[in-house]
């Protein structure tokens, strides 16, 4: 850094106010750094740990790539166009030549791990001083163009993405912003430029060629001049797929990864079946955007900005997405915020956005296992975890939460239209900085809080000794638990301490006033270690799980136990569970009224602790 610019630098650190309602202080850089130091040490998803690995196979071979990754890993591909690996590779050099290539791409080092995320984090800040750069084309001004540069930085999608999920989409990001500012410039050559950027964008993510399409009708009428600037945006597609053609591994790993699965969510209307509507509404937002005739530049962004949205939601709204390609919105929405005077609403239901993706995703995708990767995995040291995070947030209507994810992203498109947005440009809307800070910290809390509180199960010797809860009730049976029939299922003790045995009940929608003796006994030599009652008058829900011992319980480690089931219930009010059919070498199984073993096992979920 040059001494005028550490100068003009010390000088703007001087100049800010320690705490200020409406103005960035010295409070939100210090919180900001802290936090986000923190989130980087702390969480690592495993995708970048692969693909960082995997790179280093392009050191020795730069022509076979994708056969060389499948034969280190058999069939788990490398999926990603190769500009993905060739920017790791290049940015690895230094760690090839200090520790060498990791022995294959499972290595989880924590050094390595914090390299490979230093990446795109770097990228992502230097993509904020280009979203300032766009923010001064737009006529925001400096005051609101460096505010908009801290918005980004901590905008919960973005922290995310980049800080939580360490994921690289922000290669695809940088390109796209990239494009975009030279879109908003405007000067000689910048069409070229801006298809260039866009189409460097798409050799990451696909979705970049959706943008560059709406942006580019919106502002080109003429079909020559589309393909002219068409053909420079998918060269770098061309440049990375030709050379590879010929590889079976290439197409299998790439091509035949099925990227573009995510558009393939037909629907019926009436009697037309198979209506792809993520396909139509981008089909008819192009159209918009070719009839739409922009005279002046400030008509050209506010449209430019509300087509984007738009797509967004075509992109999101109406297909399947992995969490971390939301970072995709954020440019397109953020610079939104700043120019429409829904600007505070749309940080507010962002807040939405984040706890509902949060819990929607922790069900199956992102979870506390993020926490594997950082500076935790010392603590956590292999175990698994025995409380997820979908545990602790504990609203498990799945339904509900898509559909609030949905809501939030139609609502950026349709308040996003240009009658919506503002005429004065440099003016901060009031309370905007505010609103941002409260998003930041609850995109940062409601995920941290519930993964540290699956940390600190881990850390307590929390385990799970046996969980099949997860299995869909269509594949399972009912099994009556009454006076004519009891319920006997083995399981092993993977720790010391039994603390809860979980099972799913049938309830047969009625009220069930009753109770079952739970008996837990050795299955080698019969020692009852548990004998209780448990009232099932409290069991009120089909799809839930509810507790039938009271714990904790001392087991033997790696000792087979039984569990007994009885009750006085008479058939007609009998209480019920479910069975699903055990795998074929499956020692963990029901047994029937003889003391044998059956091809059938509870739905349950038994947790212990292993000190």
């Amino acid at each position: 850094m040059k001494k005028k610019d550490r100068e003009t630098l010390f000088s703007r650190w001087k100049g800010l106010p320690l705490l200020k309602s409406e103005e960035i202080s010295k409070l939100d850089i210090i919180v900001t750094i802290a936090v986000l130091a923190f989130l980087y040490i702390a969480f690592v998803h495993g995708d970048i740990r692969v693909t960082g690995n995997r790179s280093f196979l392009l050191y020795k071979h730069p022509f076979d790539f994708y056969k060389a990754s499948f034969e280190q890993s058999g069939n788990f591909y490398a999926n990603y166009m190769p500009s993905t690996f060739i920017a790791f590779a290049v940015w690895n050099l230094p760690l090839y030549l200090l520790k060498g290539a990791p022995a294959d791409n499972t290595v989880n080092s924590f050094v390595s791990n914090m390299w490979y995320k230093l990446l795109p984090v770097l990228l992502y800040f230097i993509t904020a001083h280009v979203i300032y750069k766009i923010a001064l084309l737009l006529g925001f001004g400096e005051k609101k163009a460096r505010l908009c540069k801290y918005a980004f930085i901590i905008f919960p999608i973005g922290v995310y993405s980049q800080f939580i999920f360490s994921q690289y989409d922000i290669f695809t990001v940088f390109f796209v912003v990239v494009g975009l500012y030279f879109y908003f410039k405007g000067e000689k050559w910048d069409m070229l430029k801006f298809a260039l950027a866009f189409g460097m964008a798409a050799t990451f993510k696909y979705q970049a060629l959706a943008y560059f399409l709406i942006l580019l009708v919106l502002k080109e009428k003429k079909i020559r001049n589309i393909i002219k600037y068409a053909v420079p945006a998918l060269a770098p597609l061309a440049a990375e797929v030709l050379p590879n053609w010929s590889s079976p591994y290439f197409h299998r790993s790439v091509l035949g990864f099925g990227a573009l699965d995510f558009v393939d969510n037909g629907f019926d209307v009436g009697f037309i079946s198979g209506i792809n509507l993520m396909m139509a509404m981008a089909a008819f937002l192009l159209v918009w955007a070719y009839q739409r005739k922009t005279t002046a530049p400030g008509e050209l962004q506010s449209w430019a900005l509300f087509l984007t949205t738009g797509m967004s939601f075509t992109l999101f709204g109406l297909a399947n997405w992995n969490p971390q390609w939301l970072l995709l919105i954020v440019p397109f929405l953020l610079l939104s915020i700043f120019r429409n005077k829904n600007g505070n609403l749309f940080v507010m239901i962002t807040n939405i956005l984040m706890a509902a993706m949060y819990i929607f995703m922790s069900h199956s995708l992102v979870g506390a296992g993020v926490l594997t990767g950082g500076i935790f995995k010392y603590l956590i040291k292999g175990r698994q975890f025995a409380t997820s995070m979908w545990d602790i947030y504990g609203f498990h209507d799945e339904t509900l939460l898509a559909t609030a994810i949905w809501v939030v992203l139609l609502a950026y498109f349709v308040f996003n239209h240009p009658r919506f947005h503002t005429n004065q440009r440099t003016e901060v809307s009031r309370g905007l900085l505010n609103q941002l800070r409260a998003a930041f910290a609850v995109g940062v809390l409601a995920f941290a809080v519930p993964a540290f509180l699956c940390l600190a199960s881990v850390v307590r010797g929390e385990v799970i000794f046996k969980d099949n809860s997860s299995t869909e009730l269509a594949e399972c049976v009912e099994v009556d638990v009454s006076e004519d029939s009891s319920v006997r299922q083995l399981f092993y003790a993977d720790g010391n301490t039994l603390t809860d045995i979980q099972m799913k009940m049938c309830l047969h929608y009625r009220i069930n006033d009753s109770y079952m003796n739970v008996v837990v006994r050795s299955h080698e030599n019969g020692t009852v270690v548990y004998e209780g009652q448990v009232d099932t008058l409290p069991f009120t829900s089909e799809d839930a799980l509810y507790s039938v011992i009271e714990g904790p319980v001392e087991v033997e480690k790696g000792q087979l136990y039984e569990l007994e089931l009885t009750s006085p219930a008479v058939e007609i009010g009998c209480i019920s569970g479910y069975y699903k059919e055990a795998g074929e070498d499956e020692t963990e199984v029901a047994l029937d009224e003889n003391g044998n073993p059956t091809d059938q096992q509870l739905i349950m979920k038994i947790r212990g602790i292993d000190k």
